[in-house]
């Protein structure tokens, strides 16, 4: 009965959500939610139930459990038998007629005793501001790649065994990187960015990573009740997204790399977030007390992490005040771990994800970083050529570059021992990171400190001890550049604090908005 009124008010708050007043630091999350789409979570072992006045489906594809253990990062780099079946009971309920209002039909909890939770999907995830103007990049544009570390000739990339380097983003579906932009430059953005690291300059044009986009964000205008009002475009791609639709990609963009076995290793590059504070997934103390549509992303990526697919996450950037900014969004946050999970008693060996954050040239967090959202690890991530991009976004695409050049050198590699890798690497900055991934043993030191990666850093330091071709590399050390005030961002615009949140900001930061001191003064 507990569960039963739960769900009723869940739903009461969705009917009655046009009448709630609430102050603009703290967005009315109804509006982000459609009363037309639920996600529910059937019992173990059942089928999604029918229910009359609805269309059901499973949200990912079914699949029979391969293992039964509980770790997730098996010798056999299979996802766990716990995982499947958790993944199989995700189902998406649709109102049959929009005609109808959601008070009109059975409620599917009500309806069945094989839901065990039902929450409405939410357009929690954005990329970019629709706004955002393109710009083609420029000669002057080389100091961003040098920052980043762009790897000069004569260095070789042979590609040897292959890593696939998949955006999830605003870009439509698409094997290699695509000619042009979607209706946002924000996927297109990341992609050539990719590029320009994981290639190598010359003749040969070899590349360390085979590109490939994958659209997570496909809504255009979204209205949370009424379906036929909800615009999306599977073509040229969307600005926001659902967290099935993330749910989604992710899960299809494992399986097609699995199925179409042609590079051995995978990086996912998710430069979009949600707040856990809004959304969930932050504060819940077992992974079944998450709402349906966190539940799925969450294990989405706990079924990449099962066949050691590396997957990179923007930590996310601040909006303008009045709006709640502290900490890191989702799911970068899960680095520094997740709710309990049931029936598995061993602790987590290694993240199933990690997070980025984004530093000027100074080696300063950027002007929208927020605070107590640095991770361990962070990179360059201001004023990204293609498109005027700055942001969590930006350098979340210079790590997982970084990371597939190194993986495609060292195959033999798992994930996580990629990623210590990386985080050993590159230049230690003045700053204490906010969150980091806590196994059973206390850090050392206690409170880390945070890494600028760079490409031709982190590939030094892969390479010691290595007397390959690949490895002989030489590079420049990174001197801070000079630091300059910063002016204010602007404005506050009340009504801004919208329920999704833009790890890409929404207004291109100013050049002066920074009261720090330079780093080593």
């Amino acid at each position: 009965m507990r569960r039963l009124c739960f769900w009723i008010a869940a739903w009461l708050a969705i009917g009655l959500s046009g009448c709630t007043t609430l102050q603009p630091s703290r967005p009315d999350t109804a509006k982000a939610c459609a009363s037309w789409r639920w996600i529910g979570i059937s019992r173990p072992e059942a089928r999604c139930p029918e229910v009359l006045g609805w269309k059901v489906r499973p949200l990912f594809p079914q699949l029979a459990p391969a293992q039964d253990y509980c770790d997730l990062q098996a010798l056999d780099k299979v996802p766990s038998r716990q995982v499947i079946q958790e993944l199989n009971r995700f189902c998406v309920y649709e109102i049959d007629d929009p005609k109808k209002r959601l008070d009109e039909l059975p409620f599917p909890p009500a309806a069945s005793n094989d839901l065990e939770r039902f929450d409405a999907d939410c357009a929690a995830l954005a990329g970019v501001d629709e706004k955002l103007e393109e710009k083609a990049a420029k000669p002057g544009a080389r100091p961003f790649f040098s920052e980043a570390g762009e790897l000069r000739p004569p260095v070789k990339i042979d590609n040897r065994q292959g890593v696939r380097l998949a955006f999830l983003d605003t870009q439509p579906n698409g094997e290699g990187v695509p000619e042009s932009p979607g209706r946002s430059p924000h996927g297109y953005a990341l992609s050539k960015l990719a590029e320009r690291l994981v290639c190598a300059q010359g003749p040969s044009g070899h590349c360390a990573a085979q590109i490939t986009t994958r659209l997570a964000l496909p809504i255009i205008d979204f209205d949370p009740k009424n379906p036929l009002h909800n615009v999306t475009d599977t073509v040229r791609g969307g600005f926001i997204g659902m967290q099935s639709d993330l749910a989604d990609a992710i899960r299809s963009e494992v399986d097609s790399w699995r199925q179409e076995k042609l590079q051995k290793h995978l990086v996912l590059n998710l430069s979009l977030a949600w707040d856990g504070d809004l959304f969930g997934g932050l504060d819940e103390q077992r992974i079944a007390e998450m709402r349906a549509g966190t539940q799925a992303v969450y294990r989405a990526i706990q079924y990449a992490a099962g066949y050691d697919v590396l997957v990179l996450a923007a930590a996310g950037n601040r909006k303008r005040e009045p709006c709640q900014n502290y900490g890191p969004l989702l799911p970068a946050a899960w680095e520094r771990g997740a709710p309990k999970e049931e029936g598995c008693p061993e602790s987590q060996k290694w993240p199933i994800l990690y997070g980025v954050g984004g530093v000027q040239s100074d080696g300063h967090p950027l002007g929208n970083a927020r605070p107590g959202g640095m991770p361990l690890r962070a990179a360059y991530g201001e004023n990204e050529p293609t498109a005027h991009l700055t942001g969590s976004s930006v350098a979340t695409a210079v790590v997982s570059s970084i990371a597939a050049v190194v993986w495609d050198i060292f195959p033999e590699k798992r994930y996580h021992e990629i990623m210590k890798i990386l985080d050993a690497s590159g230049d230690q900055l003045p700053l204490k990171a906010d969150f980091w991934f806590r196994s059973s043993a206390p850090p050392d030191p206690p409170f880390p400190i945070v890494h600028r990666l760079s490409l031709c850093a982190a590939l030094q330091k892969a390479c010691v001890g290595n007397t390959s071709e690949a490895c002989l590399i030489q590079c420049e050390t990174w001197q801070p550049e000079a630091f300059s005030s910063r002016r204010d961002a602007g404005p506050v615009v009340l009504g801004s604090c919208q329920p999704w949140l833009y790890p890409q900001p929404e207004d291109p930061p100013c050049p002066i908005c920074i009261k720090d001191p330079p780093l080593g003064k």
